[in-house]
């Protein structure tokens, strides 16, 4: 295997790692992991009701996560998927998108912060939290992402602050 080949594979696993620390996090704040088949089934409210006795049709809880949503189409007018979408949260009826992006040793995942900054600001349904963390970014690709902050971007977060602002809002 090739030194850059090795190197793909240690950033997909520590993403990976980080992404599952969000999952662990959400599921302990009371939200339940549905696939996005499940998510996107429409389910109206009159199938929902117990005196139908429909038991193998359950409703949907009211808090929800859901990892590689599709959120619509990129600036590209390509597929775009959050990371997560969350559902549920007091302070974003229409959901709130989180975006994973861990970076340990110098690479390329901050070239591609302004990419997700424009689909975000243009293109997300809803408002987004990007957790950026991992120590391995270019000198001031974070400051210039915190900056980015505006109606649809509500904050750029470390895992750690993530942490503590979930204990919050979630």
């Amino acid at each position: 295997m090739s030194h850059e080949r090795g190197r793909s594979l240690r950033a997909e696993s520590t993403g990976s790692v980080a992404e599952a620390t969000i999952r662990s996090v959400l599921i302990k704040r009371g939200y339940v992991e549905l696939s996005v088949h499940d998510a996107q089934r429409e389910e109206s409210s009159v199938e929902q009701t117990a005196m139908f006795r429909d038991f193998a049709r359950r409703p949907k809880p009211s808090r929800l996560f859901v990892a590689q949503y599709p959120v619509g189409q990129s600036i590209y007018g390509l597929p775009l998927f959050a990371d997560f979408w969350i559902y549920g949260a007091p302070d974003f009826p229409d959901g709130l998108a989180l975006e994973v992006k861990w970076q340990q040793s110098t690479g390329s995942v901050d070239e591609k912060f302004p990419y997700l900054v424009l689909n975000i600001q243009h293109c997300y349904p809803c408002p987004a939290l990007i957790i950026a963390d991992g120590g391995g970014q270019r000198p001031g690709a974070l400051h210039w992402l915190r900056d980015q902050a505006n109606a649809n971007l509500v904050a750029v977060y470390t895992l750690a602050e993530f942490l503590a602002w979930s204990n919050r809002h979630l």
